[in-house]
C-alpha cells in the first residue's frame, strides 16, 4: 500500500479501537460471573456442570460451556486487572476486524476495503463488552482469513492450527459450529470449483475431524451438542437473543436496527449476486456473509458477526459497481454541476450519519475500569449484616455472583439454560406478577433482602418494585440510579432501618 493509505488505515483502526476501550459495566455483565468461574475453577469443578452460584437451583445440570474463558480471563485479571481485560478484548476485536479487511484488500483494494469496513463498522460495535463471545469473533476472522489464504504448501499446517484453535473454541464460547460452517463452506467450494481441487483431500478429512477434536470438553458429547439443545432449555426471554423484528416492533425509534436490517438484506441479496457472477470462486465468504444475515435476523446478537463475515463479500459487491460505472461517475465528476450536487447529497448523508451516532464511539464512557458508582451498592450491602436469602433480578445475577460470594449465594443470574423451567415460570417471574405468589416465594426461600436492578426491561419488573417500595413489610435503605436494596421489617433489621431508611420522596419521581 502507499505510504498515505497506510497511515490512514492505521488512524482509521485506532479508531475503531475506541469503541471497545469502554469502561466494563458490571451491573449488567456476566463478566463478574466469568471471574469468579476463573477463579473457583480449580478448588470447585463441579461448577463445570451444577448451577452453584445460586441457592435455589444449586445442583440443576448445567454444561458450563465457557469455563475456558472464565479460567483466562481471570488469569489476566490478576497480573493486569481490569484495564487488561478491556485492552485485550479491544485487542482482540480491532485483531479480528484488520484480519477480514486483509482478505477485502486483497480482493478489491485499500480504500475500498476501508470503505467496507466503514458500513460494517455499525454492527461490529454494537457488541463492546467483554464476554466469551469475544473469542468466536476472534476466532470467525482466523478461520476465514486462514482457510482463504491457504496454499498447497500450507494446507495441512494451516489445518493442524485450525484444529488446536477448534478445541479452544469448544471449551469458550458456543460459537464453535461456526468453525464447522466456515469449514464445510470452503468444502463445498472445491467440490464446485475445479482450481480449488487441491484442497479436497484435507478439507474432506478435515470437516469429518471437527466433532471428534470437539469432544475434547468437560462434558463430552452433551459439550459438543449444547449449540443445537441450548435454546430448548431457554424459558426466559433474553433479549439479546430476540429477532430484528422484535427489536423494530419495540425500538422502532432506534437507528441500530434499521441499519442491521438494511445490511441483512444487502447481504442475502448481494452475496447471492456474487455467488453467481463470480461462478462460485467466493462461496465461502458468501455462504457465511447469507447463513449469518439469516440467523442474525431471528438472533440479534449475531449481527457483530453477520459484519465481520459480510465485510470481504461487501468488498467485492462496492468493486464490481464501481468497474460498472466509473465512467459515468467520472463523467458526473468532471461536470462542475454534478460535482456539486454530489457534494450537496454527501454533507446531507454526512449529517444524517453523526445524528444517528451509529458511526462514533461513546467518548462518555471511555475508560479501563468499572465506575465507582457502579460498585457502590454492593459496597454498601457489605459494610451491614442483613438476615435472610437475597431475591434479586436475572439482569443483576453475575454481578452479585462477584461482589458476594462465597459469603452469598444468589436468586437468579443471567444463565436462563442453569434454571428449571418451573423455578422461572413460578419462582421467579409469578412471584413479581402476583402478590400471593410472591409471598409463597419469600417463605419457601426465606428471603430477607431485595437487590433490585429496576430498570429491568420486562413486563413485570417496574411494577414488582413500585409494589415493593410501597409495601410496609419492605423497607428501602439504598437506591441510586440503577438499583435498590430493601430489607424486610424484622427485629434484625431494625439498626439497619432506623440508620438507613429512606425517605418517601426519593421514590415520588
Amino acid at each position: 500500500m502507499p505510504r498515505w493509505t497506510t497511515i490512514i488505515t492505521l488512524l482509521f483502526f485506532l479508531y475503531i479501537s475506541l469503541f471497545f476501550i469502554q469502561q466494563p459495566h458490571l451491573t449488567t455483565l456476566d463478566l463478574g460471573r466469568h471471574l469468579v468461574n476463573g477463579r473457583e475453577l480449580l478448588q470447585s469443578p463441579e461448577l463445570l456442570k451444577t448451577n452453584f452460584f445460586s441457592y435455589t437451583n444449586p445442583d440443576f445440570p448445567f454444561i458450563n460451556h465457557h469455563w475456558l474463558f472464565g479460567w483466562l480471563a481471570y488469569q489476566v485479571f490478576q497480573i493486569a486487572d481490569f484495564p487488561g481485560l478491556v485492552l485485550l478484548n479491544a485487542l482482540c476485536i480491532v485483531s479480528a476486524v484488520f484480519l477480514v479487511f486483509v482478505l477485502a484488500k486483497k480482493l478489491s483494494s485499500p480504500k475500498i476495503a476501508l470503505i467496507a469496513t466503514m458500513i460494517c463498522l455499525p454492527l461490529i460495535a454494537n457488541r463492546t463488552d467483554i464476554r466469551p463471545e469475544t473469542i468466536s469473533f476472534l476466532l470467525t476472522a482466523v478461520w476465514l482469513f486462514l482457510l482463504s489464504r491457504m496454499t498447497q504448501q500450507s494446507l495441512w499446517k494451516t489445518l493442524f492450527i485450525l484444529a488446536i484453535t477448534q478445541i479452544i473454541w469448544v471449551n469458550s464460547h458456543l460459537f464453535f459450529v461456526f468453525g464447522w460452517a466456515i469449514a464445510g463452506a470452503f468444502l463445498l467450494r472445491v467440490l464446485l470449483v475445479k482450481k480449488f481441487h487441491w484442497q479436497r483431500k484435507g478439507l474432506l478429512l478435515f470437516c469429518v475431524s471437527l466433532p471428534v477434536v470437539s469432544l475434547l470438553n468437560p462434558s463430552g458429547l452433551a459439550g459438543v451438542l449444547q449449540p443445537f439443545t441450548i435454546f430448548s432449555a431457554y424459558n426466559y426471554p433474553v433479549a439479546e437473543n430476540q429477532s430484528l423484528w422484535f427489536f423494530l416492533h419495540y425500538s422502532p425509534k432506534n437507528p441500530q436496527y434499521w441499519y442491521a436490517s438494511v445490511l441483512t438484506l444487502v447481504a442475502i441479496f448481494g452475496s447471492v449476486a456474487v455467488l453467481f457472477k463470480k461462478k462460485f470462486v467466493y462461496l465461502p465468504l458468501a455462504l457465511a456473509s447469507i447463513f449469518l444475515a439469516v440467523l442474525t435476523s431471528q438472533v440479534n446478537r449475531v449481527g457483530s458477526f453477520l459484519a465481520l463475515a459480510l465485510l470481504p463479500t461487501l468488498a467485492v459487491m462496492i468493486k464490481a459497481l464501481w468497474q460498472k460505472y466509473e465512467k459515468k461517475i467520472d463523467a458526473v465528476l468532471s461536470n462542475s454541476l454534478g460535482l456539486m450536487l454530489i457534494s450537496l447529497v454527501g454533507f446531507g448523508l454526512l449529517i444524517l450519519v453523526l445524528a444517528t451516532q451509529l458511526f462514533t464511539p461513546k467518548l462518555q464512557t471511555i475508560g479501563f475500569r468499572p465506575s465507582q458508582a457502579v460498585t457502590a451498592s454492593t459496597d454498601f450491602f457489605n459494610s451491614i449484616e442483613t438476615t435472610g436469602n437475597i431475591f434479586n433480578n436475572y439482569d443483576i445475577g453475575s454481578y452479585l455472583v462477584y461482589s458476594l460470594y462465597p459469603s452469598r449465594k444468589v436468586f437468579i443470574d443471567n444463565r436462563p439454560e442453569a434454571y428449571s423451567a418451573e423455578f422461572l415460570k413460578h419462582d421467579y417471574i409469578a412471584a413479581q406478577e402476583d402478590d400471593q405468589v410472591w409471598q409463597e416465594v419469600v417463605e419457601k426461600y426465606k428471603i430477607g433482602v431485595i437487590f433490585f436492578a429496576y430498570r429491568d426491561a420486562t413486563d413485570w419488573a417496574g411494577p414488582f418494585i413500585i409494589r415493593r417500595v410501597q409495601d410496609p413489610y419492605w423497607v428501602p435503605v439504598y437506591a441510586d440510579n440503577e438499583i435498590v436494596i430493601l430489607v424486610a421489617d424484622i427485629p434484625e433489621h431494625q439498626e439497619i432501618i432506623e440508620k438507613y431508611r429512606l425517605p418517601d420522596d426519593v421514590f415520588s419521581n
